[in-house]
């Protein structure tokens, strides 16, 4: 029998039984088919930064909603430079309708985690189980960075180079007098984003 819904239905079988010509009493039997949940994660994927919680809902096609068990496996499918990624694990029951596991990333490059979700439905003491999809998650590397203190004479440019622990890192900067010239001030510093840092 194929359910095509989205609930449980019934197939009821009416029977008659006869013996040697002789009929009895007719009686029912019914035949309780679930349907089979298919899964899906809202959003299918996800990128956070090192140190996020991940906001995953799962979501079946059965009803009514909540009906729906989720369980899950978790490894790491891409292993960061450098490091691992901490905090994720599996779930075997109990599970609930979302995935927020809080990732920490302590490499130099993006690793994802990827959770294999498998739904299931139990109804009438007969449990049916979905096929399991994958969830992604990226979690991208909180950057380190650092630059060398410099000196220069008055006129002159600065030429501070930006680093970082993570590759393709952008820099943004605010340019403020920490230290006041006797007698005067300075000028030529400005707030920016470019590397290096020149300014006259």
């Amino acid at each position: 029998l194929t359910n095509t819904g989205t609930s449980a239905g019934v197939i009821r079988y009416t029977v008659m039984p006869t013996a040697a010509g002789c009929p009895g009493t007719s009686f029912t039997v019914d035949v309780t088919v679930n349907p089979i949940p298919v899964g899906s994660a809202s959003p299918a994927s996800q990128t956070i930064c090192s140190a996020g919680t991940t906001a995953i809902a799962l979501n079946s096609t059965v009803t009514p909603a909540g009906s729906t068990v989720f369980t899950w496996l978790a490894s790491i499918t891409t292993i960061p430079t450098g490091g691992t990624i901490t905090g994720f694990s599996p779930c075997a029951s109990s599970c609930g309708t979302s995935i927020a596991q809080t990732l920490t990333n302590t490499g130099t490059s993006a690793g994802v985690v990827r959770y294999v979700v498998t739904p299931s439905y139990t109804n009438a003491g007969t449990t049916c189980t979905g096929s399991s999809f994958n969830v992604d998650i990226t979690v991208s590397p909180t950057p380190i960075g650092s630059a060398s203190a410099q000196t220069i004479c008055n006129g002159g440019t600065t030429n501070v180079t930006l680093n970082s622990t993570v590759g393709s890192t952008t820099y943004s900067y605010t340019a403020a007098i920490f230290t006041s010239p006797t007698g005067g001030t300075i000028t030529g510093q400005a707030n920016g984003s470019a590397n290096p840092i020149a300014q006259t």
